[in-house]
């Protein structure tokens, strides 16, 4: 077992098929086939069920998946550090999302860490990316598309929202059975930098007209919710800990938004510097495998 046949596993299962991966490493098709073969002989359980129009991962391959793709980044980066370190500085001006900080502060440390030379300043944005020019940054992270073509939108991850509150707010009101129940309960809404609150909680297969008891910016409506002031239309990867401790509790299940997209948003690629050029790799990696411990979370509550 070599790490070119993990990195070929990787990218079949990423791009779900032989044919997409052999042309990413600029290889012939049957030997991407051959090498997961004996692969999966190594291992000694299938990785992938094949049929004629798809490909998925087995349970086993969902699970070597997980194991193996964070080994080979941190191997990866590791090489990378060693290649630019030395090399490697300067200063960063990022722009976040409110509440972004508490996703990525381990990421945002480690790129510290790797590349002690450069200097970060980071900023927590009130109008998105349109503060990159005011505030002289290289880049911002900013949801959903963007109405502004002078700007360059590179797509990072998708996210979904569900229903949360607390156990304690839970009982000490009426249970939450439909979403005709929610009329009842105390809401929370996101109030966002532009001012707007959504009067509609749409989902994928229902919406509901919502009358808000607390409107706030994004992070104090997660603390509100989880203090127990009400229900809350939250991101999974912001409430995932929670979830595990009990401090949260998911409302009605079948309930979810329809996908939102997360954008870097930088205003030139001409004169970006190496070290935000690094940064950009190194935030994409990251968010790529949080989404993705995501899923399989998710997967494994359901």
């Amino acid at each position: 077992m070599n790490t070119h046949d993990l990195e070929l596993f990787v990218a079949v299962a990423k791009l779900g098929s032989f044919s997409k991966a052999a042309e990413s490493f600029d290889t012939r098709r049957a030997l991407v086939s051959r090498r997961i073969g004996e692969l999966e002989s190594q291992l000694g359980t299938p990785l992938f069920v094949r049929t004629t129009r798809a490909m998925s991962l087995t349970p086993s391959g969902e699970q070597f998946l997980e194991q193996i793709e964070p080994i080979l980044n941190q191997l990866h980066n590791a090489t990378h550090a060693i290649k630019n370190r030395t090399e490697v500085q300067g200063k960063l001006r990022i722009g976040l999302l409110p509440f972004a900080d508490r996703l990525l502060a381990e990421q945002i440390a480690d790129f510290s860490f790797v590349y002690p030379k450069v200097q970060l300043d980071v900023f927590t944005l009130g109008s998105g990316y349109r503060d990159i020019t005011r505030l002289g940054l290289d880049f911002a992270l900013e949801v959903g598309q963007l109405d502004d073509s002078s700007f360059i939108a590179k797509k990072l991850i998708s996210f979904t929202q569900k229903l949360y509150a607390s156990p304690a707010y839970l009982k000490r009101n009426p249970p939450i059975n439909s979403i005709d129940d929610l009329a009842e309960h105390r809401l929370l809404g996101l109030r966002l930098g532009t001012g707007i609150v959504e009067p509609q909680w749409q989902f994928s297969t229902a919406k509901t007209d919502v009358k808000y008891k607390i409107t706030s910016d994004f992070g104090s409506l997660y603390n509100f919710c989880l203090a127990g002031a009400g229900v809350a239309l939250l991101p999974y990867g912001i409430v995932s800990n929670d979830l595990k401790t009990g401090q949260l509790v998911n409302i009605l299940p079948e309930l979810e938004t329809e996908v939102t997209d997360v954008y870097l948003v930088y205003a030139s690629r001409k004169h970006m510097t190496s070290s935000a050029k690094l940064f950009i790799d190194h935030i994409q990696q990251a968010l790529m495998d949080l989404q993705r411990l995501n899923e399989i979370a998710k997967k494994k509550e359901c």
